[in-house]
């Protein structure tokens, strides 16, 4: 493993507990129910070259994006199948992914004008009416009120034959509220299809998230949309296992005596003589302030507290009840070594951030390196 890294810090990307979470994934979806595999982010910051090549493996056709960087990567990847932006784009955005046969949403009639406006008519590319069903309100179509309504006939009168998809997305997986939601979205679609030339066999109908998959509710939809799920953020243990671990090395080990302070601001001070090690980790790489004086560390299989605040690119852990500790041994910020763990729950709580936040951000900041366990 050293001698694979340039740095001291990185990402450990487990392929085989991806590909296991996407088995066990779609073994739960209702039956008929399609898979849109979520990649945005990088793939949640594991990198869409390390994901695709596992979504081709089990016959995953369909992957929503965000950026038209990484439908670029999916299909450099060799993703042949459908690509889904997961959010409206800009007319530039989407005349600039058009080489990479993007599908995307559109919610408003401005929406569609500017898009015709910017591609022409015959140049549109296959789009999906995203509805908002009294969810999330940002970029959805509510057909509530007379005038939601009538923009979607507009909508349908300027798009024509390039509307293929009908979606929503779920704010909330509570059991009453998303049942609410589903039978909403329904409706909707209910409403669309006796009101337009739209055939429901012609058109992809899609919802969900990887919480509501984890629900057992069924959407009643054609396709779901999941991508916490894949790597492992959410679901049940033990079948969707974490999929990402942050590791450093031990850059330097000395002895501090009583009274020496810690790191800036002087908010650690040493009561006792201490064996302190420097570990090349900080801020720069995601592990983030809120972790000061709060924290801890595993190196060798055991938990040692991190002292002091979190520098840009240097944190210190007492290692004075570890003997032995050296230059270049590594170090688990999050996940497991030997028996002991530094799980989601403790790192969620300590940060106020969200896994799918810390992923994200740890993996596009730190070198990946693939795991075969």
């Amino acid at each position: 493993m050293a001698d694979q890294l340039l740095e001291s810090s990185w990402c450990e990307i487990s392929l085989p507990k991806i590909a296991q979470n996407l088995t066990n994934a779609l073994a739960r979806l209702p039956q008929g129910t399609r898979f849109c595999a979520v990649v945005k982010a990088n793939a949640y910051g594991h990198g869409i070259e390390n994901v695709v090549p596992l979504l081709i493996e089990q016959g995953v056709s369909y992957i929503g994006i965000s950026s038209n960087s990484e439908a670029r990567a999916a299909r450099d990847a060799g993703f042949a199948g459908s690509i889904l932006r997961l959010r409206t784009a800009t007319p530039q955005e989407v005349k600039h992914a058009v080489q990479d046969r993007v599908e995307e949403l559109v919610g408003t009639v401005d929406g569609v004008r500017s898009l015709i406006e910017t591609l022409g008519q015959g140049a549109l590319p296959r789009l999906h009416i995203s509805l908002n069903a009294g969810g999330m309100s940002r970029d959805g179509l509510e057909l509530s009120t007379a005038g939601g309504r009538e923009a979607c006939k507009k909508i349908l009168d300027l798009a024509g034959e390039r509307v293929i998809g009908l979606c929503t997305h779920f704010p909330s997986n509570e059991p009453k509220e998303l049942a609410d939601s589903i039978a909403r979205f329904q409706d909707d679609l209910s409403w669309i299809f006796a009101n337009s030339c739209l055939r429901r066999e012609d058109v992809l109908v899609h919802g969900g998230s990887t919480l509501t998959l984890a629900s057992g509710q069924d959407p009643q939809t054609d396709m779901m949309r999941c991508g916490a799920i894949l790597y492992g953020i959410a679901g049940s243990r033990p079948d969707f296992q974490s999929t990402l671990t942050l590791k450093s090395r031990v850059i330097s080990v000395g002895v501090y005596p009583k009274g020496s302070t810690i790191g800036y601001d002087r908010t650690s001070c040493l009561r006792h003589d201490r064996v302190l090690a420097s570990i090349a980790l900080g801020y720069a790489n995601g592990y983030c302030r809120q972790l000061s004086g709060r924290c801890a560390v595993l190196i060798r299989g055991r938990c040692l507290p991190v002292l002091g605040k979190i520098s840009m690119n240097t944190i210190v852990a007492d290692v004075t009840d570890l003997p032995g500790v050296v230059i270049g041994d590594e170090v688990v910020a999050f996940g497991r070594q030997g028996g002991q763990a530094i799980s989601t729950q403790a790192i969620e709580q300590l940060t106020g951030r969200i896994i799918a936040d810390l992923f994200t951000d740890w993996g596009q900041r730190n070198p990946r390196v693939i795991c075969q366990r």
